[in-house]
């Protein structure tokens, strides 16, 4: 029998529940799975009952602290505390490869605590809960190749992955990605709220504005061409989508410029959180 690495999950949340289910969905994932989450919600307990995995309330229990990878997927507030908690609990005599999915927790933080560990930094959003995510991934200079492809496998099962040169850039993917389906939201939002106004019902127009911006996404992911020639292809001469966007992209840009600034936004907290 193939010798499985052994892989501690440090969090079973939203986004770490999404990356557990991703795994244990993929028959190619050579991982013996232990998670660690005191409040375990019912559809990860019914997971992890199916599939055998080992749970624990606490890195104090674990019986077996011998890893070969860590993936920390826990509150940045509590980092700190996680921390000393493994060097405290856990084998110390290898060195451990770590992934982290927290948010505006820089390398440099793992690396005060694991001097010699091979750290990849990832960047997800909430769509990885539905499988049709995107992750940036970052890795330190301790990572070979075999870890980055271990990596790739993991967040690959939950969407698409790209890698960044740059740790600086994950600031950028967190006010673009990361906070990005909030503002795909709001713009659903105020479709229907505009459908409303014009007097249909709620119901016919939450049912319309979420199928709009489904049916979009779809055309988008099945298609090769730019976002703007996809714009384009839909803007009859003469027609009512070019007649609304005459509004939305007028000469002073002012739908960009408010879009840009609030992205902008989001990217100087993101940069504040990670110092």
């Amino acid at each position: 029998m193939k010798n499985l690495q052994k892989l501690l999950i440090l969090g079973v949340g939203k986004m770490g529940g999404s990356l557990l289910k991703g795994l244990l969905n993929n028959a190619n994932m050579n991982f013996n799975i232990t998670i660690v989450e005191p409040n375990l919600n019912s559809n990860n307990y019914d997971l992890i009952n199916q599939n055998k995995v080992k749970h624990y309330g606490s890195i104090q229990e674990i019986k077996e602290p011998d890893f070969d990878l860590i993936l920390f997927a826990v509150k940045p507030q509590v980092i700190e505390e996680v921390c000393n908690d493994i060097l405290q609990n856990l084998n110390q005599k290898k060195v451990f490869s770590i992934i982290s999915i927290l948010a505006g927790t820089k390398v440099k933080t793992f690396e005060n605590y694991f001097k010699y560990s091979p750290i990849i930094r990832s960047m997800p959003n909430l769509a990885v809960s539905e499988g049709s995510g995107i992750t940036a991934l970052y890795a330190n200079n301790s990572t070979d190749k075999l870890f980055k492809d271990t990596a790739y496998s993991i967040f690959s099962e939950v969407g698409e992955v790209i890698w960044v040169d740059d740790e600086n850039m994950m600031d950028v993917i967190t006010a673009t990605s990361g906070s990005g389906p909030a503002y795909y939201f709001f713009l659903t939002e105020c479709l229907s709220l505009v459908a409303q106004e014009m007097g249909l019902s709620p119901k016919d127009a939450d049912k319309l504005s979420r199928q709009v911006a489904i049916g979009s996404s779809d055309i988008m992911k099945d298609s090769t061409e730019s976002l703007s020639n996809l714009r384009e292809k839909v803007t009859s001469k003469g027609g009512t989508t070019e007649a609304a966007l005459e509004v939305l992209i007028n000469p002073e840009k002012e739908f960009y410029t408010i879009f840009k600034k609030a992205v902008n936004k989001a990217y100087e907290k993101s940069k504040e959180l990670s110092n």
